[in-house]
């Protein structure tokens, strides 16, 4: 199953002991059933003291030239 970014990096159990947002409700928004909301992202980003585009943007992908 597809899952957000933030969740490969980040565990569910761990972000919700770090952030107060339920298993649950991060399982959702992890598999995209529900939104990501700004709330969401400026707490996310307050707890963990990183930058919006380090967490919510996808990493850019390296290609190989020959």
């Amino acid at each position: 199953m597809q899952q957000h970014p933030l969740f490969v990096k980040y565990r569910r159990e761990w972000l919700g002991l770090a952030t107060g947002y339920s298993k649950g409700y991060l399982s959702r928004v992890a598999t995209g059933r529900i939104p990501l909301s700004r709330s969401f992202i400026e707490r996310v980003c307050f707890t963990l003291r990183k930058p919006e585009e380090e967490l919510f943007l996808p990493d850019p992908v390296i290609t190989q030239s020959n």
